[in-house]
């Protein structure tokens, strides 16, 4: 039986035994206030070659064999993005784009290709509207960048990005002055427009009320008086309360489609110049975004 002791504080001893004989049927020696662990001693525990143990000889031969085509790896993959940058510079953006994702395959730890292909998508970051095409590739390059690479491609592209989002500031504060400026002048119009179709609104429903009342209170005459002194006078209240009907579903429809109109002008943004500030703050938003990853 072999012991193994480990200091526990002052009190006493935390013991480590193996056990060949007396682990499976549960006996035990003595009586002590030391912690005692029973561990079973399992044939071959920790022996080399047996079992299919591999020798340190190949085990190292497999490390250094894995290490080699690692190598190979990072050096084909450097050839194909110089090739990738090659063909950036020379304006081949679709050749470009599948060359860095060709590297970024063979060896993904570099943050070069995958930057390379968000700046492919957006033209070295000048266009914006694919980038969320390429949304993958540019977190696995910001999450691969050492503090020092991600300096360097600040210090080139956060000037031009700024002056962008500037740009970007400057324009949705004329639009949405636009936006402001047209929908107070259309409100007026709107407003006289409401008033002459609610009016037409109230005066047809009026109408159409009292023929047809009155239809209804000269039908049951009909029979009792001789002649057409009252199914004539039945009859064009009917066809009066009809045609005021029809009226009245035309004013309703327009009533309708002016309260819509009045709701939107009384919205920011509903004019196609609010549309354009629109665009211009989500792009100011999207740059600040991107110069917040590279300076942060």
């Amino acid at each position: 039986m072999e012991e193994r002791n480990l200091e526990l504080d002052d009190d006493g001893k935390i013991k480590l035994r193996k056990n060949r004989e007396d682990f499976l049927t549960g006996e035990k020696e003595g009586d002590s206030e030391d912690i005692i662990i029973d561990i079973p001693d399992f044939k071959g525990f920790g022996e080399e070659n047996e079992g299919g143990a591999l020798t340190d000889e190949e085990l190292a031969r497999r490390a250094s064999e894995r290490e080699q085509e690692m190598q190979g790896r990072r050096e084909r993959a450097e050839r194909m993005y110089e090739e990738a940058e090659a063909l950036f510079s020379a304006g081949d953006l679709p050749g470009a784009g599948e060359k860095f994702l060709d590297s970024a395959k063979l060896y993904g730890g570099d943050w070069r290709p995958w930057f390379g292909v968000v700046r492919v998508q957006t033209k070295d970051l000048t266009e914006f509207d694919e980038i969320y095409d390429c949304e993958q590739a540019y977190d696995k390059a910001l999450r691969r960048m050492g503090e020092a690479d991600r300096k360097a491609v600040a210090e080139k592209y956060v000037p031009a990005l700024q002056s962008r989002a500037d740009e970007c500031a400057e324009k949705q504060k004329t639009f949405t002055e636009q936006d402001v400026a047209q929908r107070e002048a259309e409100r007026p119009v709107l407003a006289r427009r409401y008033k002459v179709v609610l009016r037409v609104f109230i005066v047809s429903l009026v109408l159409f009320a009292l023929f047809t009342v009155a239809g209804c209170a000269l039908a049951p005459f009909v029979n009792s008086v001789p002649g057409m002194q009252i199914l004539i006078p039945c009859i064009i209240s009917f066809v009066l309360g009809l045609v005021w009907l029809a009226v009245l579903a035309v004013f309703t429809n327009r009533l309708v489609k002016l309260r819509f109109l009045r709701a939107k002008n009384a919205r920011a943004g509903t004019t196609a110049a609010g549309e354009q500030a629109r665009i211009y703050a989500e792009e100011e938003e999207l740059i600040l975004s991107i110069i917040e990853d590279l300076t942060k």
